[in-house]
Formats: C-alpha cells, sequence, structure tokens
C-alpha cells in the first residue's frame, strides 16, 4: 500500500476495523502520530524512547483538511460495505407443488388420481451356479471303500495312518491307497471345467464304481460321492480324519457304527 488511507481502505473491506488512541492511553507504549495524506508516502517512525506528546503536530492547516476528508471518505466506504442491504435479500425459493393429474369422475368432475408407487425392483437371488470345495483321499481293500475328507493344517502322514487303522479294524490288512482329488481343478472359477458334472466324472474314473465293495465315507462330500459312485454309502460319517485325530470322542462314535460291518 502506498498510503495509510488506502491501507485502512482495504482493511475495512476485509472487515478490519483500525482505530488510533486520540490521546495516549496509561502504560501504553509509545506510537507515532500516521500522516493520512496522499503527499506523505512513507511513514517515519520515531527515534525510541521519544513520546507520542514529543512528536510535533502538523501546521499546516491545507493537509489536516485533506487529511480529515480522507478520513471521512473511507469511514463513509467502510460504513457502506458493513451495512447489510435490505434491498439484496434473495427471494424465497416457493415450495414444490406435488404434480397432480385430473381424471374424469362419473359425473364428468375432475378427481385426482392417486400417484402410483414404484415397487422395488426384484433381485435375483439366484447366482451362479456353486463350485464345490473338495480334498478327498480313498483307499481301497477287498471288501471295503473308504474315502474321507482330508485337511490340509494337519499331518497328512497322521491322516493317513488313521484311514489304514480304521480299515484294519474292519479286517482289511492290504488296504491300498488311492489317489487324492482336489477340487476346483482350476483356481478360475469361471473355467468350464470347474462344474458339477466334471467333479463327479473325477471321482468315477479315479475311485471306480465300488462293485460289490461297502463304501465308508469321512467327512463332507457325501453327496457328490453317492451320486459320482451310484451307490449310498454303507456308513456317512461326518467328522474327518483330522477330527477323529485329536477328538478321542468321534472315534468312538466312529466305530459303534463300523462295528456292524466288522461281523459282516
Amino acid at each position: 500500500m502506498h498510503t495509510e488511507a488506502a491501507r485502512q481502505f482495504y482493511l475495512g473491506v476485509a472487515g478490519v476495523r483500525m482505530w488510533y488512541a486520540r490521546e495516549p492511553l496509561p502504560g501504553a507504549a509509545p506510537s507515532p502520530e500516521y500522516d493520512f495524506s496522499e503527499d506523505n508516502d512513507e511513514t517515519v517512525a520515531p527515534e525510541l524512547g521519544v513520546t507520542a506528546s514529543a512528536v510535533p503536530a502538523q501546521t499546516d492547516p491545507e493537509q489536516a483538511a485533506r487529511s480529515r476528508d480522507k478520513i471521512a471518505h473511507l469511514q463513509s466506504l467502510m460504513s457502506a460495505v458493513e451495512a447489510p442491504s435490505s434491498s439484496a435479500r434473495p427471494p424465497k425459493s416457493p415450495k414444490p407443488v406435488p404434480q397432480q393429474t385430473a381424471v374424469e369422475g362419473k359425473a364428468g368432475s375432475p378427481e385426482e388420481a392417486p400417484v402410483p408407487v414404484e415397487e422395488p425392483a426384484r433381485v435375483s437371488v439366484h447366482g451362479p451356479e456353486a463350485v464345490p470345495r473338495l480334498f478327498i483321499q480313498a483307499w481301497e481293500g477287498d471288501r471295503f471303500l473308504l474315502l474321507a475328507e482330508m485337511s490340509e493344517d494337519a499331518s497328512l502322514s497322521l491322516q493317513q495312518t488313521l484311514a489304514t487303522n480304521i480299515l484294519r479294524s474292519l479286517g482289511e490288512f492290504s488296504s491300498k491307497r488311492l489317489d487324492a482329488i482336489h477340487w476346483p481343478l482350476f483356481n478360475n472359477l469361471k473355467v468350464s471345467l470347474n462344474r458339477v458334472e466334471h467333479l463327479l466324472e473325477a471321482i468315477s474314473g479315479s475311485y471306480g464304481k465300488g462293485g460289490d465293495r461297502q463304501v465308508i465315507v469321512l467327512g463332507n462330500g457325501a453327496d457328490w460321492i453317492e451320486d459320482a459312485l451310484g451307490k449310498a454309502p454303507a456308513v456317512q460319517f461326518s467328522g474327518s480324519l483330522a477330527k477323529l485325530a485329536s477328538e478321542p470322542q468321534l472315534k468312538r462314535e466312529l466305530w459303534q457304527m463300523i462295528k456292524p460291518l466288522a461281523a459282516l
């Protein structure tokens, strides 16, 4: 800013009011008297230790009059900016009126038709065909075919040993371990080879139709195994080999179920 008057004008427009005490305030630090005229662009600060009363006042009457007119003009501009204009109030927006349609009644008089309520769109709950997830392995003996759900969180050798001991309790001392089946075949579930019919073909191709053997199923997947082998299991137990290895109570329950088969 070139002058103090212009600086005060811009501060007033910004909402900052400046004021100066006409007389020295008690206990206040000394301050210079500013010249608001346009002639003096720079204000020379007094030396340190000089009080405001020691600074000589303006002696030119014309310069003092110009300063008073300038201050009055600035004050009027600042008052005009601060005073809100009553005519500048924004008009109130009219409330929206619901649109109504008129229909002809029986007597020919218009009647208000009810506004139809849109029903929410129905979302189909039938998603794509679910891809089964199985990890099973089979052991084949002379009279029994054991298919068990395997767990990757437990020791595989421990689970395989337990399956062999179950068949030995039924009199199968020379059982043969068959290949394991991991499903889905591909990690990409959108691949068509992951369908249920392909799983049934894999179970049937790996373990055969069972023949005259009694089928024992441990864990999940009994429905898929029954469809693939074409025969219902003789024993269907919900506990997997991993659960049997950690819970002795399940071993006793399984023994009660397969005990009748041992006598055959």
